[in-house]
């Protein structure tokens, strides 16, 4: 039924793979933290548990907003 509304109106119905990266937030995210860990280098498991728990304050609600818009969704 949707599909049939949206092509009857002149335009195309496009799928998306079950899982597309380029559409989520969470991939943003972690690659955030991810390139911190790398520039930290933690050498114990101490270290790498605080470079975690820096890493995941590093990420702002600005990053969070921008990442969600980056992804089409709705910010307002």
């Amino acid at each position: 039924m949707v599909r049939e509304a949206i092509e009857k109106v002149g335009t195309k119905l496009i799928y998306l793979s079950p899982y597309s990266p380029e559409f989520s937030p969470i991939e943003n995210l972690w690659s955030k933290v991810k390139a911190f860990l790398r520039k930290f280098k933690a050498r114990t498991y101490k270290d790498l548990i605080e470079a975690i728990a820096d890493a995941i304050l590093q990420v702002s609600q600005q990053d969070i907003h921008n990442w969600f818009a980056h992804c089409c969704y709705c910010t307002s």
